[in-house]
């Protein structure tokens, strides 16, 4: 009967989920535009454990959504992971953030789901879900793609007869690029889903059970492409 706390900053939302045997005992979540997760996460983390009246020493694991995503998010959200889990000797459980977006939602079988996380210009982070048997069975694995007409043709001529759900920041984007192929195919596209630890409980017991765990000290960000600066003008 493991109780997790977990977190994800990967994007501009900001989600804390506490869970007792997979059951949701208290939560915090909220989409700020000006990305004030530095300021509001260990807050928010210690608001949730006070909700649920459980203290620090009674975890058995900490969790966090590792990527990919926001490289300045994915470096506050490991970082507090890691130095929690450390600092109170307990595992370190990892989790896909695009995972914690195809989680939330709720749709038939055979439903194609592509979450999506922007990656600024015309470019996306995208993993492809298929719902079986009230699960989510992974098509194909994170990648980051180029916006474009042809970003999803195979996928979509694969899966003809699918409902498909583009969902996460990018869909809307996404969306403009489909055009030839929406007399075919039946899409759906929602802007407004991000990365949400209210309902994973099932899923962390899981992990935690087969003693998934990170390395403490090695564990880095899933960040899948390179951190880049822009150079100053002037």
């Amino acid at each position: 009967m493991a109780c997790i706390i977990v977190f994800d900053t990967s994007t501009k939302a900001c989600s804390v989920s506490l869970y007792r045997d997979s059951e949701l005992l208290a939560s915090w979540h909220q989409v700020a535009e000006t990305y004030t997760h530095a300021e509001e996460l260990h807050v928010r983390i210690s608001e949730v454990m006070q909700k649920a009246q459980v203290e620090f020493t009674a975890l058995d694991a900490v969790a966090v959504g590792k990527g990919p995503g926001s490289y300045t998010g994915l470096r506050i959200g490991v970082s507090s992971a890691k130095g929690l889990a450390y600092g109170l000797d307990i595992p370190l459980i990892s989790i896909e953030s695009l995972d914690l977006i195809a989680a939330n939602l709720d749709v038939p079988d055979q439903t194609i789901v592509i979450p999506m996380i922007d990656a600024r210009r015309l470019e996306a982070f995208v993993k492809v879900f298929i719902r079986k048997n009230k699960t989510w069975s992974e098509l194909e694995p994170t990648t980051n793609i180029i916006l474009d007409s042809e970003a999803f043709k195979d996928l979509l001529e694969r899966y003809i007869d699918h409902s498909i759900h583009f969902v996460g920041d990018a869909a809307s984007k996404t969306n403009n690029f489909l055009n030839s192929h929406k007399s075919i195919n039946q899409f759906t596209f929602f802007s407004d889903n991000y990365p949400d630890t209210r309902s994973i409980g099932n899923l962390l017991e899981d992990i935690f059970e087969q003693k998934r765990f990170e390395n403490v000290i090695t564990f880095e960000p899933f960040y899948l492409k390179d951190f880049m600066l822009t150079p100053k003008r002037g």
